[in-house]
């Protein structure tokens, strides 16, 4: 009986063996390694290192050790830093090329410790520019509210010679107005007389009166003519009138329209005078938006964070893809080539962790958590990633609930709710306006917050609320300041509860946030005397200087309106003298008069 070994082939195996393993123990760990990195800190846009990589096959498995993702926004900290990660895969899923994950456990996570070196990476010129052009593309927001718009009142007095250098007068706009067409109505009168009845026309007319007069010494025959003339001369007199009646009639309509407009500009300063009070001068109403332009800026940089790193959450939860008839084309996280997907029986993505604990370690003590389907193929899995946070009982807080749930199960519909509670969290020397005006810190508090937030399809809708309690408040005593600054600085000590919300509306792209705080009505009531008595000083300096402007144009366009008196006086002459002529006229018909023999 022959040997059924052949004892060469198996040498030849047992080497092969012997190699694969060599270059496994050797290489395998760091390739891991390499990959994580390196996919890792593109994904983020800052470094991703790790300390080692442990690639297991019996049973199949990872380990990594501490994990460290610069914060891109601050490269000297890190944002994620993560002692020990470990999971398992399953080996027969791994044969139809998917990575799934039965459980994964995540210890001694860290957020914003400090780094040694820089986590910033170096790029190349081209790459920066692609990004940055994919970022202004992509990625433009629009954000109102207090990340820019508000500002906080000013805390002293306005300069008025400042405000009306700076500051257009409607008043004086409307003056130089009217003035202009008072000058063309007058001008334009003017033009008028010179062509209506005039004493020179007049006396033409008391020349042909005084030959009817002669004709009454003359014969029938100069009677006859002299009747006819009479009735010519009057239907003359009687149009020149006429004109005379409806010129003085136009000119009363436009005085009385100017003289309209004159009262208007009378009034105009002092409307003037009340609009440039309102934006200038502070006032007890004006405090409204204090709280805003102390707090916003500070808020609105973390609601810009927050955001940020939402969206470098993406392709972890979702991922671009298309239909190509009865396959789907998946666009790889790795950003390079395709997947094919075709119908499968019990389909799984390509990646998977089912569960995830997280042991997240903080200044305050532990925070445990529990993740739920991670993978960016919802619509394949069917169900949505979900977390939880929780930790009770820490050190200077009572108690922490974070939970919420990203859903792309239809991937054209994207749900995602956001929910955290924070219980007696105790707050010490935490700045709250850097702002050089009015500085703002809370040296110690106990605070209640809550957030609860939505975005579905594009739509976003959040909310903030944060309740203080046994607050004490300071701002910067240091600085030597007018009535309303020591007086906003006084009520801080009075201050000993407060409640600040904001609401975050909009899209994704253009959002609109709005914070109130009852700050601003401790602020009022304690700056209230000193504003008033400030306000005062202010609009009577205000007033003077407007007048002041609008004072000589005033009164030239005052005494152009009046000059058109002088024009109606003129026409009343007129009318007069025309009124006198055809009185003499009617005089010769009657008893002494121009009579016929017949």
């Amino acid at each position: 009986m022959k040997n059924s070994i052949r004892f060469q082939g198996l040498a030849a195996f047992a080497v092969i063996i012997a190699i694969f393993s060599v270059l496994w123990f050797f290489f395998v760990d760091g390739v891991v390694k390499n990959l994580i990195e390196k996919y890792g800190s593109r994904a983020v846009g800052a470094k991703v290192e790790l300390d080692a990589a442990d690639l297991t096959l019996f049973p199949a498995g990872l380990r990594l050790i501490h994990l460290q993702v610069t914060d891109p926004h601050a490269p000297m900290k890190n944002a994620v830093e993560i002692s020990r990660i470990s999971f398992g895969l399953e080996p027969l899923e791994l044969l139809r090329r998917k990575v799934i994950i039965k459980e994964m456990t995540m210890d001694g996570i860290q957020l914003g410790t400090d780094r040694k070196t820089s986590g910033a990476l170096k790029k190349k010129k081209r790459r920066a520019k692609a990004e940055e052009a994919m970022k202004q593309g992509k990625r433009s927001h629009t954000v109102a509210g207090p990340c820019g718009n508000v500002n906080i009142p000013s805390l002293t007095m306005p300069d008025v010679k400042e405000i009306l250098t700076k500051e257009n007068l409607h008043s004086l706009d409307l003056i130089q107005s009217l003035g202009k067409d008072v000058r063309n109505t007058k001008a334009t009168w003017q033009d008028a007389l010179s062509k209506l009845p005039d004493e020179k026309h007049f006396e033409k007319y008391r020349a042909r009166i005084a030959k009817l007069t002669e004709a009454k010494k003359g014969g029938i025959t100069d009677l006859v003519g002299s009747a006819s003339e009479l009735g010519v001369l009057q239907k003359d007199i009687q149009r020149d009138l006429n004109n005379l009646k409806n010129a003085q009639k136009s000119l009363g309509s436009e005085t009385a329209s100017l003289r309209t407009r004159l009262a208007e500009a009378k009034r105009a300063p002092l409307q003037d005078v009340a609009r440039l009070k309102q934006k200038y001068s502070l006032s007890p109403a004006g405090l409204k938006n204090l709280s805003k332009g102390l707090l916003g800026s500070r808020l609105c940089r973390l609601v810009q964070k927050a955001d940020d790193w939402y969206m470098k959450l993406q392709p972890m939860i979702e991922r671009r893809r298309m239909k190509k008839g009865e396959k789907e084309v998946l666009k790889p996280i790795r950003g390079k080539g395709v997947n094919v997907r075709f119908k499968e029986r019990n389909p799984l993505p390509d990646f998977l962790i089912r569960k995830a604990n997280a042991r997240v370690v903080l200044s305050i003590g532990e925070i445990s958590g529990l993740l739920r389907n991670i993978t960016p193929d919802q619509d394949i899995l069917g169900h949505p990633l979900t977390y939880i946070f929780t930790g009770k009982n820490l050190k200077g807080m009572k108690s922490i609930d974070l939970h919420g749930a990203f859903d792309r199960m239809v991937p054209a519909e994207p749900k995602d709710t956001m929910n955290l509670v924070l219980e007696g969290y105790r707050v010490n020397d935490m700045v709250l306006s850097e702002n050089e005006t009015f500085p703002l810190l809370l040296h110690q508090a106990l605070a209640d917050i809550k957030l609860d937030a939505l975005r579905t399809g594009d739509d976003l809708k959040a909310t903030l609320s944060c309740g203080f309690g046994s607050a004490r408040l300071s701002g910067n005593t240091s600085t030597s300041g007018t009535p309303f600054k020591k007086a906003l600085l006084s009520s801080l000590s009075s201050i000993s509860a407060f409640h600040v919300q904001a609401d975050i509306r909009g899209t994704l792209q253009d959002y609109a946030i709005d914070l109130s705080s009852d700050l601003d009505r401790a602020f009022a009531d304690a700056v209230g005397s000193a504003v008033k008595k400030q306000s005062a000083v202010f609009e009577e300096k205000l007033q003077a200087a407007v007048m002041n402007r609008v004072e000589n144009p005033l009164q030239t366009t005052g005494k152009n309106v009046t000059g058109l008196n002088l024009i109606n006086k003129e026409l009343t002459d007129r009318l007069n003298v025309g009124n006198t002529l055809l009185g003499n006229l009617k005089g010769l018909t009657k008893k002494g008069g121009l009579k016929l023999p017949f």
